[in-house]
């Protein structure tokens, strides 16, 4: 008896929680990127210089470079340019983040970088990114950059 109430618990359980991993590592995921939007923001105003996030397949570089993919899965870095070149140097690289979950892919269509002014005003246009996992039809998340450059985050299903 404690064998069948053991079995159908774990039946039943096993599954959900596999789910609730799942569902927090679409969070966990999603939190750290409008961190980096929010420090890009914070060291803009901070330096009283022009600081990007931006997506990068280099990432693990010395210097890493923007790329103009809008696929993000493969990392991203914040940096400020210190001496206003409009050139990535090592000391400008304030945060670098690395791919994501193998599971899990981060994309937006149509922006690779968000950049913002001394006054911590986006100076690229707003945007948005997808944030899904590998289950279909289930829940992701939407993160919006919006105009003045602050971030929203919701759930919105996946394709």
């Amino acid at each position: 008896m404690t064998l069948a109430v053991a079995a159908i618990v774990l039946s039943v359980g096993v599954p959900s929680f596999r789910g609730v991993i799942m569902d927090n590592r679409l969070v966990s995921q999603s939190n750290q990127f409008v961190t980096s939007v929010k420090m890009a923001r914070s060291a803009a105003v901070r330096y009283q210089r022009p600081a990007t996030v931006c997506s990068s397949a280099n990432f693990d570089a010395a210097v890493p470079t923007c790329s103009a993919d809008n696929d993000w899965s493969d990392g991203w870095f914040v940096w400020v340019d210190k001496d206003r070149d409009a050139l990535t140097d090592a000391n400008e690289v304030i945060a670098v983040f690395g791919p994501i979950h193998d599971a899990s892919t981060l994309s937006s269509g149509t922006a690779s970088s968000f950049t913002y002014d001394g006054r911590g005003f986006a100076t690229t246009p707003p945007g948005s990114l997808t944030l899904c996992d590998s289950r279909t039809s289930e829940m992701g998340r939407l993160i919006k950059v919006n105009n003045v450059g602050r971030t929203n985050v919701k759930r919105e299903g996946c394709s």
